[in-house]
Formats: C-alpha cells, structure tokens, sequence
C-alpha cells in the first residue's frame, strides 16, 4: 500500500511538473520565435537587390532630366511617372516597402557595412546612367 501511494504521488508530482513547465517553455518559444521575426532582415531583401533598388533610385532624377528636360519637376506626367518608380522596383524584386525600409534601417546598424554598400550603390548609379548616354 505504501508503495503504491508513493508510485501514484511521484507519477502526480513528476507528471504535473512537466505540464506546468511545458506550457510556459511554448509560450516562450512562440515569444522569441516573434522576436526573432522582426528582428531579422527580410527574408525576400539581401544587399544585392538593395543595392539595385538604391541605385535605381539614386538615378531616376537623371533618368528623369534627360527624358523631360532640366526642369522635369515641373512636369505634371513626369513626376506622376516618377512618383510610380519605387514600387515598380519593389514588385520587379518580389519584396515591399517595408521589407526594403526594414532592411535599410538594419544595415544602419552596421556603419562599416552599410558605408560598402553605399559605395557599391553609387557605382552602380554611375553604371545606370552612362548606359542610358
């Protein structure tokens, strides 16, 4: 008899520990597996479509000044079309503004990093509007 109460008691003392630590430990998980989420970049961005992103869009006002002239701003259509270009850009790469935003605030954290891209952003802006001369 005694032995069957001891058996019957670590089964209840063991058995509901696990349970009252297993629902804590789920609960915890789903906490750090959303954290991990917005902490990451964006799966869809990397450095090489934010630097095609970029670039592009540090050459539209040349583009722009060449399509409609000096004063394009000025330009009702122009800057309509203009205004358009980014989210060309982003459905051209599958991504978002926000995936596109997030990631550029990350790579701010790393100066070194994101100063390189920054680089690689203003050759490729070069490259962009030489091709169109």
């Amino acid at each position: 008899m005694l032995m069957t109460f001891v058996a019957v008691a670590l089964v209840v003392v063991l058995g509901c520990g696990k349970k009252e630590k297993k629902a804590p430990a789920e609960k915890t998980e789903v906490v750090e597996e959303a954290q991990k989420e917005v902490s990451k970049p964006s799966a869809e961005m990397n450095d090489g479509i934010y630097v095609e992103i970029t670039a592009y869009m540090y050459y539209l006002p040349d583009k722009y000044s060449k399509k409609y002239g000096e004063l394009w701003q000025t330009k009702a259509v122009a800057i309509e079309e203009y205004t358009a270009e980014p989210e060309k850009l982003y459905k051209k790469y599958g991504i978002t503004t926000d995936a596109y935003s997030n990631y550029e605030e990350q790579l701010k954290e790393d100066v070194e990093h994101y100063t390189k891209l920054k680089e690689r952003v203003n050759k490729r802006a070069e490259e962009l509007s030489k091709a169109e001369k």
